[in-house]
Order: C-alpha cells, then structure tokens, then sequence
C-alpha cells in the first residue's frame, strides 16, 4: 500500500509541471489541428475522429498503416505532423525523465549514500579501536622481548 501512495505521489509531483502541462497542451492541441487538416485534405478519411486517429498514431510514430495520405497536400501534413511529433514527444519525455529523476532518484540515492556513509564512519571506528588494541599488544610483546634480552645478557 505505501508503495501504491509513492507511486502515486511521484506522478503528482512529475506532472506538476507547468511546462510538461503546456506541452500536453500543445501536443493535443496539434493533434486535433492537424486532425482536422487532414480530415480535410484526404478524400478517404471520412469522419473528423478519423483524421485525429491518423494524426495521434502519426505523432507518436506508431503508424498502424490503417490511414495513409494519398494525396500531395496530405503527405505534406504528414511530414510537417512528423517532424513536430518528433519534438514534442522527445519532449515530454526528457522532462518527465528529468522530473523523475530529480524527485525520486535523486532523494533516495542521498539516502542511501548517508546511509553507507554512517556504516562506513562505524567501521572506521571500529578498526580504530583495533588498531589502538593491536598496538598495546605489540608494545606488551616489545616490552616481554626486552626483559627476555635483558635476561639473556
């Protein structure tokens, strides 16, 4: 359930965006746009939500084939509507990626990093005690090898 609640905060959060939320705009607002054009320049498309299928599944790159522009003016639109389907989506998904990552990614790889961190200051400590423990015991051992010099002279 927490995990659920995360997800969803980080949605928010992404989406929050008054920039990503212009470009959705502007991503269906040119698909509706060109939509249209196309709905009026192809003699084959029919109905108005025809020509947004077409210009949905063209500005994503799907391309199902079930629309093609037949005539000059269509292509012309098509090609205009990939070249700005290119942009916007690549778009969208850098700052949906850079959102994500600034956060999520970046708040828990802190975490983790302070968490390491407090680990590897015990450890430190540690092997420092050990340190001061092996060089009593080596002055001790120092100390037992002179007195047996000693007695040997």
């Amino acid at each position: 359930m927490n995990r659920i609640k995360n997800f969803i905060n980080l949605l928010k959060t992404i989406f929050n965006s008054r920039i990503l939320r212009t470009i959705l705009g502007a991503l269906i607002f040119f698909v509706g746009l060109f939509g249209y054009i196309f709905y009026i320049a192809e003699p084959a498309v029919k109905t108005f939500g025809d020509g947004v299928w077409w210009a949905l599944v063209t500005v994503t790159t799907v391309g199902y084939g079930d629309i093609t522009p037949l005539t000059t003016l269509g292509r012309l639109v098509a090609g205009a509507l990939m070249f700005l389907g290119l942009g916007l989506i690549a778009t969208v998904t850098a700052l949906v990626s850079a959102n994500f990552i600034r956060n999520y990614v970046d708040s828990h790889t802190n975490d983790d990093v302070l968490a390491k961190l407090a680990e590897l200051e015990l450890e430190i400590e540690k092997l420092k005690e050990l340190e001061e423990d092996e060089l009593d015991k080596l002055d001790e051992i120092e100390s037992e090898i002179d007195d047996l010099k000693n007695r040997i002279q």
